[in-house]
């Protein structure tokens, strides 16, 4: 087992999530995060949280919008562990599952899909296959936005995150993608996207988040 959850398992849940708030806090500031994802999402939209895992940051955001209903869905048999009892009647979680699942499972069509320190977990010979997803969902949606947020790599932060991910939480594909790249990576996916930069990297730098749409 890798160290990260033979920690977590020893710590407890409680004990845990501290832990877990404070050294999440050295790599991401949760919420200037929500602050710049709360500015780019729709009034009243339904958000489908892509690769949610503990949901700690969902409540960042739920705090800031009362108008959102989200949706978070991941491939592990957990999700959405720590998100706050205020917002669970908000929140709809659907553990054990993909994203190509969730497009086959009869669920409501989301407004956006918000794909949050995930790109970097997808190995690269995945990444496709994944995107493939997105642009199942984009062409039921056109009017869909896509929001990326993920991690510029070549700074200090970035390099302890990637050592982090790849020794602590024991994730050996772990690979970071620029603002740029991934910009490309999801053109050559998807089509032609508008692209709009959020302040992201100015004020938590070297976290970034983009949106993307038609």
């Amino acid at each position: 087992m890798p160290v990260g959850p033979a920690i977590r398992r020893l710590m407890g849940p409680r004990l845990s999530r501290r832990v877990g708030r404070a050294y999440r806090a050295i790599y991401v500031d949760l919420a200037k995060v929500a602050a710049e994802l709360a500015a780019a999402i729709p009034h009243d939209a339904h958000v489908l949280d892509v690769g949610g895992g503990d949901g700690q940051p969902i409540n960042h955001l739920l705090a800031l919008r009362s108008d959102l209903m989200i949706t978070t869905l991941d491939p592990a048999p957990i999700v959405g562990q720590w998100i706050e009892e205020r917002f669970a009647g908000r929140v709809t979680r659907l553990p054990a599952t993909s994203l190509a699942e969730y497009l086959l499972g009869g669920h409501n069509d989301p407004d956006v899909i918000l794909i949050s320190d995930v790109m970097h977990h997808i190995p690269e010979t995945a990444r496709h296959s994944f995107l493939a997803s997105v642009s199942v969902l984009l062409q039921r949606v056109p009017d869909l936005r896509i929001i990326v947020k993920d991690v510029e790599p070549a700074y200090w932060r970035a390099l302890l995150g990637y050592w982090s991910d790849r020794y602590v939480t024991g994730d050996r594909h772990v690979s970071l993608i620029s603002r740029d790249d991934m910009a490309a990576l999801l053109q050559a996916a998807l089509g032609p996207l508008r692209r709009e930069n959020t302040n992201l990297f100015n004020t938590d730098c070297p976290n970034y988040a983009m949106v993307f749409y038609r």
